[in-house]
């Protein structure tokens, strides 16, 4: 464009301003890359929070399972047979196992106390007449005993009498840790009739937990499994046969207290390598030094049949082809549970064992890239406890 003969020059258009630059935040400014760090904080904190809340009732979880997993086939049978809806069924099936834990141990708890009773009161009438020392040097072979008692300055009568008073001062601990086995026990009832009734979906719950493929999951599930049927149920069943055997026994020779040794061959029936044994040979020992080579004889006769026959036969018969723990491993696993657990690792230790065990089975399955094999097949030696 011309204006007054010259060319009008176009007006300069300033470049538009550069639109502001988008400021984005950094992982580090909004905790994005701590955020996993802290939720797997958290949940480790409620996971051990939880565990803590458990230790308390961690007796009563555990025999609640175990109870379960024993009761299994009952349950199953009366779910077949008598109640077909499963709360019904559970009901029943936890009452019946109440009355076979409770009613026999009542029984056995009443024989054990006036036992326990008459013992003491022939060792207050024997202290009181000074002839518990001439009782013992009436035993042959007691002599040696006696002298050596005497040389060391023992007051054989007072030590005795101490010994009673000891032992019946304890009856307020006693009844305290009674009052706290009984609540024990009602939570592990509780606990064993939810187990029976839902145990489809207590499963699922805990097999969708596990990182672990489904054929996996479950031979975690059957180590365990196995682990309290093969170690306990068929202990249990052996052991309580070795211990009728045992009382019945020492009714049969003439020896006190049968129901007392009776019970306490049932106990130390449970831990492994250990037996029947532990009572049978003093007491045969026993017999014999007292003249009666008769009972001395029946007596060795009993534990030998026990071990052959109940120990061995019967434990096979009744374990089946599940799982069995070799002796060595078995006893760390027992003894360790037992001092960690108390009460409770008769079952934790074996049955932790057992998993660890599947464990390793899993992850080398996985390096061989091999099936797992059979439950109760691999690894198994032949089963028996003797």
């Amino acid at each position: 464009m011309i204006r007054n003969g010259l060319p009008e020059t176009p007006p300069t258009r300033l470049p538009d301003p550069a639109p502001p630059i988008a400021h984005e935040e950094g992982p580090l400014a909004t905790g994005e890359r701590f955020r996993p760090f802290a939720l797997a904080a958290i949940t480790v904190a409620l996971v051990a929070l939880c565990v803590v809340l458990a230790l308390p009732l961690l007796p009563a979880i555990t025999w609640g399972i175990a109870l379960a997993v024993l009761a299994w086939p009952l349950h199953t049978w009366v779910r077949k047979r008598l109640f077909a809806h499963r709360t019904g069924a559970a009901l029943l099936t936890s009452v019946v196992v109440t009355a076979a834990i409770v009613l026999p141990s009542v029984f056995v708890a009443n024989q054990v106390a006036r036992e326990a009773a008459s013992a003491a009161d022939q060792v207050r009438e024997d202290q009181a007449k000074g002839t518990l020392s001439a009782r013992v040097a009436a035993v042959p072979g007691m002599s040696g005993v006696l002298e050596w008692v005497d040389r060391a300055e023992i007051d054989l009568n007072a030590e005795a009498q101490r010994i009673v008073r000891a032992s019946l001062g304890n009856g307020l601990a006693l009844a305290e840790g009674s009052l706290m086995a009984v609540f024990q026990a009602v939570i592990a009832l509780f606990i064993l009739f939810y187990a029976l009734r839902d145990r489809t979906e207590l499963l699922a719950a805990v097999r969708r937990l596990l990182p672990l493929r489904k054929p996996e999951a479950e031979r975690l599930f059957d180590g365990a499994n196995d682990s309290v049927f093969a170690n306990l149920y068929a202990t249990l069943v052996t052991s309580a046969i070795d211990g009728i055997g045992t009382g019945l026994m020492f009714c049969a020779v003439g020896l006190p207290a049968p129901v007392t040794w009776g019970v306490v061959t049932f106990v130390l029936s449970f831990v492994p390598i250990l037996g029947t044994y532990i009572v049978w040979m003093p007491a045969a020992a026993y017999l014999a030094l007292s003249g009666n080579w008769g009972g001395a004889v029946a007596m060795v006769a009993f534990g030998v049949a026990s071990w052959v026959v109940v120990d061995n036969f019967v434990y096979v018969r009744v374990a089946g082809q599940r799982m069995h723990l070799h002796e060595v491993p078995a006893l760390i696993a027992f003894l360790g549970g037992l001092a960690l657990f108390g009460a409770s690792g008769v079952i934790l230790g074996p049955a932790i064992l057992a998993v660890t065990v599947a464990l390793l089975e899993v992850w080398h399955a996985r390096a061989t890239s091999t099936e797992l094999p059979a439950t109760g097949e691999a690894g198994k030696p032949e089963i028996g406890r003797g």
